[in-house]
């Protein structure tokens, strides 16, 4: 039976002599001296003779049984006797453990690229720290190398947008559509830039793109040759999208009132939120007519853009009836037994809240408490039939039949039988 050492153990194959090993509490150190051949200058490649200094160099490892594993190597300094080499001193380097310029072993950085090859920064640093690796988040990432872009585009290239941070900056991923690779990434997504990639890589016979206009103009610019398609992917987001803002639009034809609200004459009364909605999109329209655009109005006015827009396209009778109808949130079923009760004669809220909690009520007592306010105050909203959202309309139309469930199924049928 062969006997191993701690050398044939932990690094089989290098030319090293272990001196020491220590453990700590959650850390190994392992004192080693280098014992290979002096080996040759990097420069000019002529063999060393002569030690100038000896040096210790820290190497993180591989984990050892759970350890974190430090590597203190004793490395020397050897003479470049070359007078016509610009180098005079060069540190050895043992093969298969250690690089020039670098920290962690030829192994620790193997594992660390591909962890940052699955999972990218942040979620790789902290798997490092659970696997026992030195690596932070900046440490990591640049292991990833780009690889190489080839000369010519692929027969069918891919051109799409992502977000580095969305709403903020953007840039472009091309991609190999035969063979599902990435190709290369553009630090941004405008025309010129697109343009010019495709006119230092030409080849491309098919270009498949989102809708971004920037793409388009690019493709005519730069390939004007090329066929342009749409991918099923962004055809099929395009009809989900313009099938959601239908529904948003015609929402108000699912709205029926409940028993209780044809009965019931609560007078709603003019309040804060309602009177700003109503200032806002007057303000907005007014802007927009004037041909503004929706950054100018936001920056006036002093809004999102993505508000400004929803004030632009929808109108007020829908942006006043979304403010009506928020607020309750898990109240919105029981309005109507809360309403009820409290015309029968029980105004206290304490009492209400413990009825509805009876009923599955998994909220505050202070929203129940607000709501019975408004309800003296005859402001409250009536209550209604629970509405689908347009998420969820679009669901059903969108999914085949098969995949959805029965309780689906039965909404969906009722969605359909409304005259929109």
């Amino acid at each position: 039976m062969k006997v191993e050492t701690l050398e044939d153990v932990l690094f089989p194959g290098l030319d090293l002599v272990v001196q020491r090993a220590v453990v700590a509490d959650d850390g190994m150190m392992i004192d080693a001296t280098g014992c290979g051949s002096p080996g040759a200058c990097p420069q000019c490649q002529h063999p060393a003779a002569r030690v100038h200094s000896r040096h210790w160099r820290h190497i993180a490892g591989l984990p050892v049984g759970g350890h974190r594993l430090i590597v203190r190597l004793r490395v020397r300094r050897f003479f470049c006797d070359q007078n016509r080499c610009r180098r005079r001193t060069f540190v050895e380097q043992v093969e298969g453990l250690t690089e020039p310029r670098r920290r962690s072993s030829k192994a620790a950085r193997s594992a660390i690229r591909a962890v940052a090859v699955e999972l990218g920064g942040r979620p790789g640093a902290r798997l490092c720290t659970r696997l026992g690796l030195y690596g932070r988040r900046t440490t990591i990432l640049g292991e990833l190398t780009a690889p190489p872009v080839p000369a010519r585009a692929p027969r069918i290239l891919g051109i799409d947008e992502f977000a580095f941070r969305k709403g903020h900056t953007y840039g472009t991923v091309l991609v190999d559509v035969e063979s599902s690779r990435p190709v290369d990434v553009l630090p941004d997504r405008e025309t010129g830039t697109v343009a010019a990639w495709l006119q230092e890589h030409p080849g491309a016979e098919i270009i498949c793109r989102d809708r971004l206009m920037a793409f388009t103009k690019a493709i005519r610019q730069a390939a004007p040759d090329a066929l342009e398609v749409a991918d099923r992917w962004h055809l099929l987001q395009n009809l989900s999208t313009a099938v959601e803002k239908t529904c948003r639009r015609h929402r108000e034809c699912l709205r029926r009132p409940t028993a209780s609200e044809s009965t019931t004459a609560l007078v709603t009364r003019e309040t804060a939120l309602l009177d700003r909605i109503r200032r806002r999109h007057a303000e907005v329209n007014e802007l927009a007519a004037t041909g503004l655009s929706l950054n100018a109005i936001g920056r006036r006015l002093r809004l999102d853009r993505k508000t400004v827009r929803r004030y632009r396209s929808k109108d007020l009778g829908g942006l006043l009836a979304s403010a009506q109808d928020r607020g309750h949130g898990l109240l919105d079923p029981f309005i109507e037994h809360v309403q009820h009760r409290f015309q029968a004669g029980c105004t206290s809220s304490m009492q209400l809240y413990r009825e509805v909690l009876a009923l599955g009520y998994t909220g505050g007592y202070h929203v129940v408490n607000r709501y019975v306010a408004a309800i003296r105050k005859g402001i409250a909203i009536p209550a209604r039939a629970l509405t689908p959202s347009p998420r969820d309309i679009t669901s059903w139309i969108m999914r085949p039949e098969e995949t959805l469930s029965p309780s689906d199924i039965a909404h969906a049928g009722t969605v359909e039988n409304v005259t929109w």
